[in-house]
């Protein structure tokens, strides 16, 4: 849904569709839990055989698929047929960008139970799982619940690899040498720069626990002998020895005195001739519609930060000891912020 699409309705059409809009959350949800694409991956199929094997009622299947067609995730044929659209292909299990899991992490019971508690936030200021789960973030609601905690990792991989990596193609590496991935995860970003060059050397740092993962996962893909896991805390200090260090998505999950010590930190470990690329998404200004503006209510929520403006990025760079040096537009929701020492 565009500013545009908004715009050419009524206003009272326009508005019923907002407050609507979680309806089509939940439907996603559940037709991805389905495995609807999956079933769809290679011919259009009846609702009849869709039911059949998914196990559920066939009038209400082909009710929620019905829906699902008017915002062109699916399209029905013709009378209770239906086929993928390039925007459903996302939900396929087997699809390299797949968003499956995001569809299903966003229909996930702690997810939208805490996003129901939105009205607390503004009223008395604390995250909103803390109202339903008395927890003070989604990290420590996520570390008490496994079978959650897995399902919303593998929906940040998923985002890492469609939103954080398409620059990798057209950036040149050629003059680094080795690659620090700050707070990296389990390695997606890092992997898909080192599967691309092959010189590099990188290291994956984060929290002990989230490394041990790392190094499974930088071993099925192939480059583990390019790569080191090292766990710690980017408060304190981070890795030395790489003149590239990159953050992805990690200043939009802390307050801006967090995000400055962390750069502060980096800017120690990081060598004088280096980069240190931020990935993260930035929010366009005024009234111009843009799905960021969606994801910093979601920070808001949940954690303690969220994305920012270039004046506000700006303000934070600007005591960090680095220099903005220029700006990589992935025509995704996240920009790459290259940074320089100063």
């Amino acid at each position: 849904m565009t500013s545009n699409n908004i715009e050419q309705k009524p206003p009272m059409i326009a508005f019923v569709e907002l407050v609507s809009g979680f309806w089509i959350t939940q439907a996603m949800s559940v037709a991805a839990r389905l495995g609807i694409a999956d079933l769809l991956k290679n011919e259009t199929k009846s609702v009849d055989d869709l039911a059949q094997a998914t196990d559920t009622d066939t009038r209400s299947l082909y009710r929620l698929l019905r829906t699902l067609a008017s915002v062109n995730v699916f399209t029905e044929v013709e009378q209770g047929k239906f086929a993928l659209t390039p925007v459903g292909q996302y939900m396929q299990s087997d699809n390299p960008y797949s968003l499956r899991d995001l569809a299903i992490m966003h229909g996930d019971d702690w997810h939208w139970s805490s996003i129901g508690q939105m009205y607390r936030k503004f009223k008395e200021g604390k995250s909103v799982v803390h109202y339903r789960y008395q927890v003070d973030s989604y990290w420590e609601y996520l570390d008490q619940h496994p079978e959650s905690q897995t399902l919303f990792n593998e929906a940040m991989v998923a985002v890492a690899k469609n939103f954080h990596t398409p620059f990798i193609e057209s950036y040149d590496f050629s003059s680094f040498t080795k690659v620090v991935d700050i707070a990296g995860g389990q390695g997606t970003v890092l992997s898909s720069i080192l599967k691309a060059n092959p010189h590099l050397q990188g290291i994956v740092f984060d929290l002990p626990r989230t490394v041990d993962e790392a190094a499974t996962f930088l071993e099925e893909q192939g480059i583990a002998d390019r790569c080191q896991t090292i766990g710690g805390d980017m408060f304190k200090s981070v890795p030395e020895g790489g003149d590239l260090y990159v953050m992805s998505y990690i200043m939009a999950d802390w307050d801006s005195d967090s995000c400055l010590t962390i750069l502060k930190n980096v800017r120690q470990a990081i060598a004088d001739n280096g980069k240190l690329l931020v990935v993260d998404s930035i929010i366009p200004p005024a009234n111009e519609y843009s799905w960021i503006k969606w994801l910093d209510l979601f920070e808001l929520c949940m954690g303690y930060g969220g994305p920012r403006t270039k004046e506000e990025y700006a303000a934070i760079f600007q005591g960090s000891g680095f220099r903005w040096a220029n700006t990589i537009n992935m025509n995704t929701p996240c920009s790459v912020i290259e940074l320089v020492p100063v």
